[in-house]
């Protein structure tokens, strides 16, 4: 109140001044749909102040574009005072209340309006409750129908609208309608209940429910069911025949039943006489129809036919009917009477016609002549028409074969006319029958097939013919009639067998007019057989040894009879004579008679009887091992038995015997004088090392003295049977004294003896081994008692040296012994001195106590002597007076003798060359070796590849000067292709061997190699070895100074663990050289570790660029 005065007494005080700001357009209530744009007008004279909308109270701002509202915007100019909000995109979230405010200014108050939008939200969904839009709703004529609409969730409530054929509905229905929260804030649902009485004329009609809301945007919603009224159909008419129309039997009929109206269309069926006939029917539009078409025959007179309407609206049928009228002749004559006549008999026969409309005329034609009839009739047809019969009555002349009536049965209403004939057969027996197939006398072979047939070509009517065999009938024969009954045959299939031979085959023939008296052919087969058994017989049943037996072999029943003979383990033996006599089947028994005289040669022999028949080329045998009483027999009887000594062993022999022998019957003996016998096993007494179960001899703990001859006495009732068995205990070799140096001239023959006793002793027990030598070439080995002699002839210098005896037997089985024996083989030469740089130069120091050795091989004894400058060290009157030099000799191995020359402390003028002199019977070798400082050592000798696979070499060098100190090996590699070396430290220290492995298969790669000690390096080898890898197992080696290994050792391999130290030079200011180290592994196939024969530890790799 306050506040309206104090703003009028401010308005009037200001229009004394100026004209006051006021709105020229306010905002208006506005609906907008959800997602449109709205737009709130605000138009403002004379503005003075600034103006800002706000929603629900809330300010949004000065700026036309409202900052923080994207889809606000506030439109117009300010000159002209518009401030129109724009909303884009309408949501609920703008459903409020909004206010245009303008502030105050130069004495002008503050103005505001508002307006509220309503942003309309459409519906979500329109649906049917229980029924699906577009379905199809069916009701019977005069029922309720009640379905209800419903819109969900919209804003405002929508507007339900229902319509019948797009036609809004208003009369005769009734509607339902209320109005529901949504399930959805803010939102409504309206259901609306429609209800009427279906009618007829609503068949086919469609109902739609339609939802109309301004959110819609000027579309609708609607969803629609379509209705179908059932109700009954009209009553049928029949057309295309009057009823008292006739119609003539094959005319073509067409019936046709129409009914008219009924949801669903009626279904119309004809019937026959109440049977049904047709239901299939045709509908179109209103109309449903079935037409019955068909060929009038004589069933269709006084036939009744009716069309029945129906549908579901209909509770009985609707019916139409006629009875129809046709014309017809009979379609058959039936006559009745005997089909076959003895001459002279007299026989009646009755034609009949089925039923026709009008009755029918009969007329008899016997042998082309018309013949009155006894008596012709008329009959009324339960099948509508009439029947008529007639009968005539004939006789059979001798003259007639078959007698032909007919009958005629006329419709002269129709012109039609209907036959029937019959035939009457005179009956005469046959005169005879024909066989074929066979002649009496041929002979058979049994197991042939032979058809043999009868034949019959008189008799009326042709005769049956039946065959038999003895007795028996056989069954389902082959019969063939001819043409015109000319003939008729019966064949029979008969696979011969010997119960054929001499047997009966018979053909009778009959008919009507002979059915007890049949007329007959017979004959009898001849059958050749062989006899199918053999029985063979002994006599005694059990012959003995060295007696006689007689064995008899009897045939069963052949035809002819057979030639006979006999067989000993499968050799034939001289013929006997056989003796016949009758057999079975009209055949012949033969039987032959053996005598033997029973050896043991007969114990398990076979004796096979031949039974040969020579027409069907057939032989029947038949064997019998005799069962002979022999003396024992031995069996699994070796040469020798073989125990181990200390070993446990069963010797066991087979014995076959008849009669059997018990243990009592066994006796064992060792051959020796006196004999011992061998006692018994007794399993309760124990003890005794050798004892004798049967033919079983056990030995346990067997010892050398058990070798020898043991003798098996077996007996039976027949004889005693006496075995000698033989022994040997079998033990490990062990070497006999022999000559271990074999010293010869060059040239002469050399024979190396290896003296072992063993027991088995054989070629394989003792083998000879020496490095390098070819055995089959230069040596000829020989086994001898006691040992194996190697013999060489025309020894070389070169055939010196050790030669291995090598002996193994097998004994014991479960771990052989392995034995083996150094023999050394001196060919006598002059001495030969090792020249080989590492023993040709010597390293100490000044004050030092050096030593010079000299090595050499030869034979006989060699003496050796030290000269220096010419004048000869060591000798006795040198020694005598000073002890700066002295000599001690020594034979380091039988092939080897060696000279060391010592010179105490060296001085400088000790420094020098020194001449190693060696001298035989045979001549004299010299050899310089120079003493010098201690040093770095010189490079080793000789790199050879001794072997690839492939991903490995195996290396070997000859060591040089060692300069004085233990020293070491180291080798450089590098593969073909590659920048970089690597280098491998050789373990152990002194190996002269070594294996490279971990390389690349297929991959060539060049060696060199250097020594060092403490003092330092050598140089590498100047010529690289070359060597490529093998892609599988074979191995390519390729060398610069084309040396060939000698031969090549055998090899162990381990890993090599590889260091790389990867260097690199950094020039930097000053021209300061900084090394720089890195040491890592390398893993990537390249190189990996190695290992000498005499070791399996790691080498080291290192790698410098």
């Amino acid at each position: 109140m306050v506040y309206g005065i104090f703003f009028v007494i401010t308005l009037l005080a200001g229009r004394c001044v100026c004209e006051l700001q006021y709105f020229i357009r306010t905002p208006r209530n506005t609906s907008v749909a959800e997602g449109d744009t709205a737009v709130l007008g605000c138009q403002v004279g004379n503005l003075q102040g600034r103006v800002q909308w706000t929603k629900d109270g809330l300010t949004l701002g000065f700026d036309r574009d409202l900052p923080g509202f994207p889809r606000y915007r506030v439109l117009g100019e300010d000159a002209d005072g518009r401030y129109n909000l724009q909303i884009s995109g309408a949501s609920l979230l703008d459903n409020s209340k909004y206010e245009c405010q303008v502030g105050p200014s130069s004495g002008n108050p503050p103005i505001r309006a508002s307006a509220y939008l309503n942003v309309l939200l459409p519906p979500q969904r329109i649906e049917f409750i229980g029924h699906s839009s577009g379905s199809r709703l069916e009701r019977k004529e005069n029922e309720k129908v009640e379905i209800t609409c419903k819109v969900w969730d919209s804003k405002p409530a929508a507007e339900i609208v229902w319509l019948r054929n797009n036609v809004p509905l208003a009369d005769n229905v009734e509607i339902e309608t209320k109005v529901e929260d949504g399930t959805i804030s803010q939102r409504k649902t309206v259901v609306s209940k429609l209800k009427f009485t279906a009618k007829s004329s609503d068949n086919q009609a469609t109902y739609a429910c339609e939802a109309v809301h301004g959110g819609l945007r000027g579309q609708t919603r609607r969803v629609n069911f379509l209705l179908s009224v059932q109700y009954p159909p009209e009553r049928p008419e029949i057309h295309g025949y009057v009823e008292g129309e006739t119609i003539r039997m094959g005319q073509t009929v067409s019936l046709v039943c129409e009914s008219y109206g009924g949801n669903p269309l009626a279904t119309i069926i004809w019937y026959k006489n109440g049977q049904r006939v047709d239901h299939s029917y045709t509908t179109m539009g209103s109309k449903s129809k079935n037409v019955l078409r068909f060929v009038a025959s004589a069933d269709d007179n006084n036939a009744k036919y009716r069309c029945e309407a129906t549908n579901v609206m209909v509770a009985d049928p609707l019916v139409a009917e006629i009875v129809m009228a046709v014309q017809f002749a009979p379609d058959k004559v039936t006559i009745k009477g005997p089909e076959t006549a003895r001459i002279n008999e007299t026989v009646t026969l009755e034609c009949e016609t089925s039923n026709s409309n009008p009755a029918s005329s009969i007329q008899w034609v016997v042998g082309g002549r018309i013949l009155p009839a006894l008596f012709t009739r008329n009959d009324t047809s339960e099948e509508g028409g009439w029947l008529t019969k007639s009968n005539i009555s004939i006789t059979v002349s001798d003259s007639d074969r078959t007698k032909e009536v007919s009958c005629y049965a006329n419709n002269f209403a129709l012109s039609t006319t209907k036959v029937q004939t019959h035939k009457i057969k005179v009956l005469y027996p046959p005169d005879d029958l024909t066989i074929t197939g066979y002649t009496p006398g041929d002979l058979i072979a049994e197991g042939t097939e032979r058809r043999i047939k009868c034949t019959a070509v008189s008799g009326n009517p042709l005769p049956t013919l039946e065959w038999f065999a003895g007795e028996t009938k056989i069954e389902n024969p082959t019969v063939d009639q001819g043409e015109s009954e000319s003939y008729i045959s019966s064949e029979i299939q008969v696979k011969v067998d010997r119960a054929d031979n001499a047997k009966e085959y018979t053909c009778k023939g009959k008919n009507e007019a002979n059915p007890d008296n049949p007329v007959t052919k017979s004959f009898n087969m001849s059958v050749e057989f062989p006899p199918r058994i053999l029985n063979i017989t002994v006599d005694p049943a059990k012959p003995v040894e060295g007696r006689s037996a007689v064995l008899t072999c009897v045939t069963d029943t052949s035809s002819p009879g057979v030639v006979m003979r006999w067989r000993h383990n499968g050799e034939i033996l001289p013929a006997t004579d056989s003796a016949t006599g009758p057999g079975p089947f009209g055949g012949i028994i033969t039987t032959n008679v053996l005598q033997i005289d029973v050896t043991t040669k007969h114990v398990g022999a076979v004796f096979t009887c031949e039974a040969t028949h020579a027409p069907s080329q057939t032989t029947v045998h038949n064997s019998t091992v005799l069962t002979i009483k022999y003396r024992p027999q031995f069996s699994g009887v070796k040469d020798e038995f073989q125990i181990e000594e200390g070993k446990s062993s069963v010797l066991s022999i087979g014995v076959n015997a008849y009669p059997e022998v018990s243990l009592d019957d066994y006796t064992w003996e060792k051959a020796v004088e006196p004999r011992i016998k061998i006692p018994r096993l007794n399993r309760t007494v124990s003890g005794t090392r050798i004892v004798a179960e049967g033919g079983s001899l056990t030995f346990t703990n067997a010892i050398l003295g058990d070798a020898g001859d043991y003798v098996l006495n077996v007996k039976n009732e027949v004889g005693t049977s006496s075995l000698t068995v033989k022994v040997a205990i079998l033990y490990p070799p062990r070497f006999l004294p022999s000559k271990k140096v074999v010293e010869v001239d060059m040239g002469a023959r050399a024979e190396i003896r290896c003296n072992v006793d063993a027991t088995p002793l054989t070629p394989k027990t003792l083998k000879w081994k020496r490095k390098g030598f070819k055995f089959e070439k230069r040596g000829k080995i020989r086994l001898v008692d006691q040992g194996s002699i190697l013999s060489i002839a025309n020894t070389t210098k070169s055939d010196s040296g050790e030669f291995t005896c090598a002996a193994n037997n097998g004994v014991p089985s479960a771990q052989p012994v392995n034995i083996s024996q150094t023999f050394y083989l001196i060919v006598r030469h002059k001495p030969d001195i090792d020249k080989s740089p590492g023993v040709s130069k010597a390293g100490f120091n000044r004050g030092e106590k050096a030593k010079l050795v000299c090595q050499a091989t030869g034979a006989s004894d060699i003496t050796f002597f030290w000269q220096k400058e010419g004048q000869q060290l060591a000798t006795p009157t040198q020694l005598k007076k000073s002890s700066k030099y002295s000599v001690v000799a020594s034979k380091p191995s039988p092939l080897v003798w060696e000279s060391a020359l010592y010179v105490e402390n060296v001085g400088s003028a000790d420094y020098g060359r020194y001449k190693c002199v060696a001298t035989n019977a045979l001549g004299t070798d010299e050899h310089s070796v120079v003493l010098d400082v201690k040093s770095h050592p010189d490079p080793p000798q000789d790199l050879r590849a001794l072997s690839v696979t492939y991903k490995s070499v195996s290396l070997a060098w000859q060591p040089g000067f060692d300069g004085g100190f233990k020293q070491s090996y180291r080798l450089r590699m590098k593969k073909i292709g590659s920048e970089h070396f690597f280098f491998v430290d050789v373990k152990p220290a002194d190996a002269t061997t070594f294996e490279v492995s971990d390389l690349q298969p297929n991959s060539e790669y060049s060696f060199s190699i250097m020594a060092y000690n403490k003092k330092g390096e050598s140089n590498y080898t100047k010529n690289p070895v070359h060597a490529t890898t093998a892609s599988e197992a074979i191995a390519e080696v390729k060398e610069d100074d084309s040396s060939k290994p000698d031969s090549a050792g055998d090899q162990g391999s381990s890993t090599l663990t590889i260091v790389t130290v990867v260097g690199g030079v950094l020039l930097v200011i000053n021209l300061v050289l900084l090394y720089c180290y890195i040491k890592r592994r390398a893993a990537k196939h390249l190189f990996g570790g190695g290992s000498s024969s005499a070791s399996s530890k790691s080498a080291t790799i290192e790698m410098f660029v």
